[in-house]
């Protein structure tokens, strides 16, 4: 091979593999549900783990020392307002407002970077113990919010008692136990 192209072809290569964060996950996909209304699928929402983790010993998704993540495609436009209104909805019905006095900053700055989305636009929320939890729209990253218990506060709208959908939340939690007593 000549030295010219070689040399670029390495470049490139060193480029790609110092463009990936050290701290990125091998996710894996463990869980996966449409949520139709009707004929009208509304989202299609995955949940994923780094196979590489040993399970929690709490043997709760939320311990903050466990890596996951929720992605989430849209089939609908929804306003950044209606986020932020159905987030604070399901907390405070399923929090004190002791529970939650502690965290309401950081959740307040984590409402602050929803956006809107239409048709086909993606959400993805990720939880890793040494980077915290980060909200991405499509790849555009919003922010990383690096309190361990209001993250798991905040995760609990998808994976725990504040749940949006309680059907939901126990379908993946089930299939995340199969999967990690494999």
């Amino acid at each position: 091979m000549p030295r010219l192209p070689f040399l670029l072809v390495s470049a490139l290569a060193l480029g790609f593999i110092f463009a990936v964060p050290a701290w990125a996950a091998d996710w894996q996909t463990v869980a996966a549900d449409r949520y139709k209304l009707l004929w009208k699928e509304l989202t299609y929402t995955e949940l994923q783990i780094d196979p590489r983790q040993s399970a929690p010993a709490s043997g709760d998704i939320l311990d903050p020392a466990y890596g996951k993540q929720i992605v989430i495609e849209y089939g609908l436009a929804v306003s950044a307002e209606r986020f932020r209104k159905l987030t604070l909805d399901c907390l405070a019905d399923n929090y004190s407002d002791a529970e939650l006095a502690a965290h309401r900053s950081a959740i307040g700055q984590f409402n602050s970077w929803y956006l809107g989305v239409e048709k086909g636009d993606r959400y993805r929320l990720s939880w890793q113990p040494e980077q915290g939890l980060s909200l991405y729209h499509n790849q555009r990253h919003l922010g990383t919010l690096n309190e361990p218990e209001a993250a798991a506060i905040i995760l609990s709208v998808w994976l725990g008692r504040a749940a949006v959908s309680e059907s939901q939340r126990d379908y993946f939690l089930g299939e995340w136990r199969r999967a990690v007593q494999k």
